[in-house]
């Protein structure tokens, strides 16, 4: 694939890496305007030296108190404008890639693209708001005692986390599908009704695939985390030097990643393309048969 046509992983890391440079760029500078009138600089500078987790959940505990309705709107504008930002790069990243790797058959119109793609991020915001409100929704049921029970705390926190997840994941996946399989000419629903019944035709082979590369990537994070843990001795001596490796072991992951994702892709669409291939060829087969 790669081969053929380099500018198809190319295009996948362009809008990724511009997505999550610009998204990192906009919550830097949120905080930024936010907390400049404040006049905190010195003390937050100072209290992260001390490397003392309880003094500075106080200090941004009180930041967040001094702040008010400020860090609400900012708490609710800031996900919106990267939800926007994020959707808008990969549907225009997601048509280009699918009209080179599926030459006979168009991908989904620009705005048919962009509503799948605004709700994947959609379900990921609100699986994220689910997920802090029931942790601290469980913690308050196990600390209103005169003990906090911490039996009943994670007796509630591990199937609601996994119930979460698992929607997330299930929800995520199949919308991307419908980005990947739906064809030009298509709506929002047609999509994904024909991404759900593409998986259901072939259910064992997308799911062998999936878990193919789902292994690969958590090997591959295993990798990376093993290394910044053998290198760690250097964060005393060489803070500068270990930093610089950690960014690059990211770096090295996040295009291995970005590989991985693509070649998933791509044995998803060759998935698709043997099955109907393989219903063409039963349909000559049982026209040619004599009556």
């Amino acid at each position: 694939m790669l081969r053929r046509d380099p500018a198809i992983y190319l295009v996948e890391v362009l809008w990724r890496w511009s997505s999550a440079i610009i998204s990192l760029c906009i919550f830097v500078a949120a905080g930024f305007i936010l907390i400049s009138p404040l006049s905190v600089g010195d003390t937050l500078s100072s209290t992260w030296k001390t490397h003392d987790a309880q003094r500075m959940g106080v200090l941004l505990l009180t930041i967040l108190l001094m702040l008010g309705k400020k860090a609400v709107i900012a708490a609710v504008a800031v996900p919106v404008i990267i939800a926007f930002l994020w959707s808008f790069l990969a549907a225009l990243g997601r048509r280009i890639t699918l009209q080179r790797l599926r030459h006979s058959v168009g991908p989904l119109s620009f705005s048919t693209m962009l509503a799948l793609q605004l709700l994947r991020a959609f379900i990921t915001w609100f699986s994220a708001i689910l997920l802090l409100s029931s942790l601290g929704g469980e913690a308050y049921l196990a600390t209103r005692g005169p003990k906090p029970n911490l039996f009943l705390y994670y007796e509630l926190v591990i199937p609601s986390v996994l119930l979460i997840c698992i929607f997330w994941l299930v929800a995520n996946w199949y919308f991307s599908l419908a980005t990947i399989f739906g064809r030009q000419g298509q709506g929002l629903f047609r999509a994904f009704r024909h991404a759900r019944e593409t998986v259901w035709l072939q259910r064992a082979d997308f799911a062998a695939t999936s878990f193919l590369f789902l292994l690969l990537r958590v090997v591959l994070l295993l990798f990376v985390v093993a290394i910044c843990g053998l290198i760690s001795s250097l964060m005393g001596s060489s803070p500068q030097l270990y930093f610089g490796l950690v960014v690059a072991a990211a770096l090295g992951y996040f295009v291995t990643a970005d590989f991985l994702y693509m070649a998933r892709m791509a044995s998803y669409l060759a998935l698709a393309e043997a099955h109907v291939e393989a219903a063409i060829d039963r349909l000559v087969r049982l026209s040619s048969e004599p009556a």
